[in-house]
């Protein structure tokens, strides 16, 4: 990786809401992807997640290829991605359609975000057994791409079976959309993360990065307080796996992604509020994991993350006012380096 290349910011949509409050509109959307891309952020995102997920979060997430069309036409610059695609519940050959249709209709732009997940109810209501959800996605990375890269393809695998697959649109960009695989470890002891349960293997996880990714996502949960040490530890293991792979540590992008509140005046209650309304966690346990606070509190934040080797930061605005970008954009962009 070039130490001296410039770190990227993206922004998520807020495409998310309180059970029974009114969702986001599609207008809402747009004029917030919109004015993220006047503002300078270079890629947007959506999370991906069916239902209201204890204990991470509060909220129900709209569906992100869907939030990510609605960007497509009213951008021209940003790159577009779910971050991240729970890979296993869907079908590669759906799934492999919908992404290059959103390439084709943001004129390559598109971005493929994808995890294997961890909640159990979204794993029971698609009907897939969680603890294959490690094979289940490396068959799907080879059926995607194959389907992206050949005119027609076929593919036989423990879970998956196609014949001569003809696939059209196919991606206008280099024939494969870019890879960026969730991955990564976290401290000890954290609780309720997915690298705590069962049938998560990190070495597992970072191998596919080595194998397939162009871009390494670390999740917040990996820089506790500001402490780059997991996230450090796992660029050098990545490093040595890309080595093995026969490729180079500068064909992988290490990239984070983030849940943020800026608060000018420094208010906690205006935190706690906002910390309450998006998660089931208490403010005490999830705060050290959050960019909360000043602008002056956060920018050390983000240069350490920097200084650690990230080069594109995926920050999710917990208050979709889109004040919150105007914030960044004038109070902590220019001072990160």
């Amino acid at each position: 990786m070039n130490p001296s290349q410039r770190v990227r910011f993206g922004v998520y949509l807020p495409a998310y809401y309180l059970p029974g409050e009114v969702p986001p509109s599609a207008q809402f959307l747009a004029n917030y992807a919109r004015r993220a891309e006047s503002l300078g952020f270079e890629s947007l995102w959506a999370v991906d997640h069916l239902f209201v997920s204890p204990p991470s979060y509060r909220v129900a997430f709209l569906d992100p290829l869907t939030v990510l069309a609605v960007a497509a036409p009213v951008t021209d610059r940003v790159t577009l991605g779910p971050g991240i695609l729970v890979l296993p519940l869907r079908d590669p050959v759906l799934t492999a359609k919908a992404l290059a249709t959103l390439d084709v209709l943001s004129n390559g732009r598109a971005i493929f975000g994808a995890g294997v997940g961890w909640d159990q109810q979204e794993f029971d209501a698609c009907q897939i057994d969680r603890r294959t959800r490690g094979r289940r996605m490396d068959e799907m990375l080879e059926i995607i791409r194959g389907l992206w890269e050949h005119p027609s393809f076929s593919y036989a695998g423990e879970h998956f079976t196609l014949r001569d697959v003809q696939l059209e649109p196919r991606p206008i960009q280099d024939t494969s959309l870019p890879l960026w695989l969730a991955a990564g470890s976290v401290p000890a002891g954290t609780s309720q993360h997915i690298t705590d349960q069962p049938g998560y293997a990190p070495a597992r996880a970072m191998q596919r990065v080595a194998r397939y990714g162009d871009a390494l996502m670390s999740a917040y949960r990996s820089i506790p307080g500001g402490d780059t040490t997991w996230l450090r530890q796992d660029r050098a293991t990545l490093d040595a796996l890309l080595a093995q792979e026969g490729r180079r540590p500068e064909d992988v992008v290490h990239a984070t992604q983030e849940h943020a509140l800026i608060v000018p005046d420094g208010s906690v209650e205006q935190a706690r509020r906002a910390v309450a309304r998006f998660t089931y966690k208490p403010f005490h346990e999830i705060a050290p994991y959050y960019l909360l606070g000043t602008p002056e509190e956060i920018i050390p934040q983000l240069q350490a993350r920097v200084a650690a080797g990230i080069r594109e930061i995926a920050i999710n605005f917990i208050d979709p006012d889109p004040r919150q970008l105007e914030l960044f954009a004038r109070d902590v962009r220019p001072f990160v380096e």
